[in-house]
Parts: structure tokens; C-alpha cells; sequence
């Protein structure tokens, strides 16, 4: 099963390459607080079963095949078809928010979930992690509109503050509360009959 998360994950990252630049947050609408969305997906045919071995067989957009040996952690295995689509989708969510001189450090939090599709749905899958904890604004590029952070393991982030992001009040310095979370969703669509 890791095998053929690899190839779907390979798959979506060669469609979410080109997103490669600071992602641009946009104010909510609440003084102090800013949030980015980033989506992608990709698609994989199913073109073999071998439900012996049990294996699969997917063909990418780009003509790319591969072959999967098929874990027992894969329920409803029986549903699936040469011809059907397995989707893969991804999100990655980001959001700031300032936080006023001696408020507490946040340290870092790491959440996780997860839960496969119901027996009336179509197979499928899901799972999301995030991470939460203070950041600190390291630099500034107001002609750019491009902010620095620092984040609490000293890894470097860079956002485009959006054009409603009131920039002139963020200094060199300030503290934010940062939440980012992703979250992938895989599901079976079932080739349509001709």
C-alpha cells in the first residue's frame, strides 16, 4: 500500500509543481488573522487486477504504469475494476494570527485523523494532518509583499501577503499563531458502462 501511495503521491506532486511560490494569504475579515488555501489533484486508471496475488495495476495521466501488491489494509477490494479512476485529492491549509506583545509562546502541536468511506459510499479514504505553534516575522518585503517567519524547529517560511493584508502593521519581530494543516482524500470512481 506504501508502494502505491508513493506513485499517487508522485503523481500529484508533478500537478502541484508548479505552485512552488510563496502561497498568498488573504485577511479574513478578522483584524490580526490571515489564512492560504492550496488544492491539487490527480488521477490514476486502474488497467489490471490480479485479485490472486492480489495486485493492481494503474496507468497515470502521463502514460506512466506501475503495479501494486495490494495489503489487507485495502477493504473492498472486490469493488474495484479495470477501467474505474482512483482520484486523489489534496488540500493544504495555512493560518496566521497575530499575537499581541506577552501573549504566550504556543509550543508546537501536532494533530492527526483519519477514516475510510462508508459502506454506502463508493471506496475511499482520508486522512489529515496539522501543526500548530508560534512563529516569529523575521523580514519584510513590503514592495514584494513577501513575509518571513521563523518557525519553533528554526525552519524558514516565506508568504505573500494578499492585497487586503494590511502589511504596514506587521514589523520585524512580531509573533504570530500559525496553523497549517493537509489533508488527502482518496476515492474509486467507477468507470461509467458503455
Amino acid at each position: 500500500m506504501r508502494k502505491l501511495l508513493v506513485f499517487l503521491a508522485a503523481i500529484l506532486v508533478a500537478s502541484f509543481a508548479s505552485a512552488q511560490a510563496p502561497v498568498e494569504v488573504d485577511n479574513t475579515g478578522t483584524p490580526g488573522k490571515a489564512t492560504a488555501k492550496r488544492t491539487a489533484q490527480a488521477t490514476a486508471t486502474i488497467t489490471a487486477i490480479d485479485a490472486a496475488a492480489p495486485t493492481v495495476t494503474l496507468k497515470a495521466k502521463s502514460g506512466e504504469t506501475q503495479t501494486f501488491k495490494v495489503g489487507p489494509d485495502v477493504k473492498r477490494f472486490d469493488e474495484f475494476a479495470v477501467g474505474d479512476v482512483i482520484v486523489i485529492e489534496f488540500e493544504a491549509g495555512l493560518a496566521l494570527e497575530f499575537q499581541p506583545a506577552g501573549s504566550e509562546n504556543v509550543p508546537v502541536t501536532a494533530i492527526a485523523s483519519g477514516g475510510r468511506a462508508e459502506k454506502d459510499q463508493g471506496p475511499g479514504a482520508a486522512v489529515a494532518a496539522g501543526v500548530r505553534g508560534t512563529v516569529t516575522v523575521t523580514a519584510i518585503d513590503p514592495a514584494k509583499r513577501l513575509v518571513s517567519f521563523t518557525g519553533p524547529g528554526g525552519n524558514v517560511y516565506q508568504v505573500k501577503a494578499g492585497p487586503k493584508v494590511q502589511l504596514e502593521k506587521l514589523k520585524v519581530g512580531d509573533r504570530l499563531l500559525a496553523t497549517y494543516v493537509e489533508a488527502v482524500a482518496i476515492k474509486l470512481e467507477k468507470a461509467k458502462k458503455k
